[in-house]
């Protein structure tokens, strides 16, 4: 009596085992395009019965095939595809801005620099003298335009990256969080597969935005690491501060629970954040400077000429363009003289009072500027320069979607979910429920027996 009570204890315990296996595996298939989610697999282990050193099954837990060295390999490569994928971003935009459409700032020097040749051939022409004006004015206005929009496109990087760094944070205390229900799951001998689950995507949300490393303890507690510095450890997050230092450069900084702040902007190169600083502190920033040569070698050139020259008034010494007197904000403050503005009659288009009122000396000049400093390419070099540094951005990102794609493979051969071998287990598992089941029967046929001849 007592052997048959035992065997169906042990087909009770089979069939929750089994059972267990058969959910876990049930698990897995369901979740199978669920991003982040890991295979579980359930643990099944002799039990003692009675008196015999075995004979019983039972589940002693979930184990979750999780490759840590992959999925640190993935993150990495995010970290390097979201800069990537920041940068070409900002540097797609940078390009509209050169090039904001038709007429571009090289075909306004071409338009302008023909209206000078006219002024060469007709300078006592108002109408033409008009026009030279009115092709000056429009020049500067769109270089000044130019410059206004990296202006207002390095402020909006700023405010991106503000907003990228405010991502971070929300997802560094949300890590923090699951660090204590992780390791508080784990005194209970309970493995929180779907707390550690929710953690690694976040983990590798942190990674597209800042890139990240993430170290493991003893207690399931991650200790997250960007930018050169521990983020999360344990259940204390720290935030990070973005906003403009002394040069007017983005600054990181990184603010620690207990106080204090750490500059870490050196060592911000990945993610969407290393991304946007490289964008607006570097290309941008090389952009910036590049029309700022432009529309001084510009004004400097036109100025020289026309200031030998004399207006109709036999007045000269007067400059063509005003702008500042050294490199930074040429473009942007590039205009019409104020004084040559709407006074078509004070264009130096003479050499010297003696020519007037035909003289067209310095028009010719003027012309030749065109001709010698050819303006019109030297904004065209501009342009190549940037659309160079874009085309590399580009083959960059696409390297880097590459690489994700990769490591994503790899991670997922050794963490994922295979319908293959799923269902291997579930049919082992069922054929195992089936069997035990079987098991059972008997046993309850036996004990019926029995008590009937009794």
């Amino acid at each position: 009596m007592s052997s048959l009570f035992s065997l169906l204890g042990v087909a009770r315990d089979g069939l929750q085992a089994q059972s267990a296996g058969v959910s876990t595996a049930g698990q897995n298939i369901s979740n199978v395009n669920t991003p982040g989610y890991v295979r579980r697999s359930a643990l099944l282990a002799a039990r003692a019965v009675g008196g015999a050193s075995a004979g019983g099954v039972e589940v002693v837990g979930t184990r979750r095939s999780f490759d840590r060295l992959t999925h640190a390999r993935v993150v990495e490569e995010h970290g390097r595809r979201g800069a990537a994928e920041a940068r070409a971003g900002a540097l797609a935009t940078v390009e509209t801005v050169l090039e904001p459409g038709r007429p571009s700032v090289a075909e306004r020097v071409s338009a302008f620099v023909d209206s000078l040749n006219s002024l060469s051939g007709f300078p006592m022409d108002p109408s033409v003298r008009v026009d030279v004006l009115r092709r000056a004015s429009d020049l500067a206005s769109q270089v000044s335009g130019v410059a206004d929009g990296l202006g207002r496109l390095r402020g909006e990087l700023v405010t991106r990256a503000q907003g990228v760094a405010g991502e971070v944070n929300e997802r560094l205390g949300r890590i923090a969080e699951l660090n204590t229900a992780i390791a508080e799951a784990h005194g209970r001998g309970d493995a929180g597969a779907d707390l550690r689950d929710h953690r690694d995507r976040l983990v590798q949300e942190v990674g597209d935005r800042i890139g990240a490393r993430a170290i493991e303890d003893a207690s399931g507690r991650v200790t997250v690491f960007a930018a050169g510095t521990a983020l999360v450890e344990g259940d204390r997050a720290s935030s990070l501060a973005v906003d403009l230092g002394a040069g007017g450069a983005l600054r990181v900084r990184v603010h620690n629970p207990g106080g204090g702040a750490l500059d870490v902007t050196s060592a911000v190169h990945q993610g969407t954040l290393g991304g946007l600083r490289e964008a607006r502190d570097s290309d941008v920033a090389r952009a910036v400077d590049g029309l700022d040569r432009f529309a001084r070698d510009l004004a400097s050139g036109f100025n020289t000429v026309h200031t030998s020259g004399v207006g109709l008034d036999g007045v000269g010494g007067r400059a063509l363009f005003t702008t500042t007197p050294g490199v930074a904000g040429a473009a942007r403050a590039l205009a019409v003289d104020p004084a040559v503005d709407g006074r078509p009659e004070r264009l130096a288009a003479a050499e010297r009072a003696a020519d007037l009122p035909g003289g067209n000396g310095a028009a010719l000049r003027l012309a030749a500027v065109g001709t010698r400093d050819r303006p019109a390419e030297a904004y065209g070099t501009l342009a190549a320069e940037l659309g160079s540094r874009r085309a590399g951005a580009e083959s960059e990102l696409s390297l880097r979607n590459d690489t994700v794609l990769q490591t994503e493979g790899l991670h997922e051969s050794a963490s994922g979910v295979s319908l293959d071998e799923e269902m291997v287990d579930l049919s082992r598992f069922q054929r195992a429920f089936e069997a035990t089941t079987r098991v059972l029967r008997v046993a309850d046929e036996l004990l019926e027996h029995l008590v009937k001849s009794l």
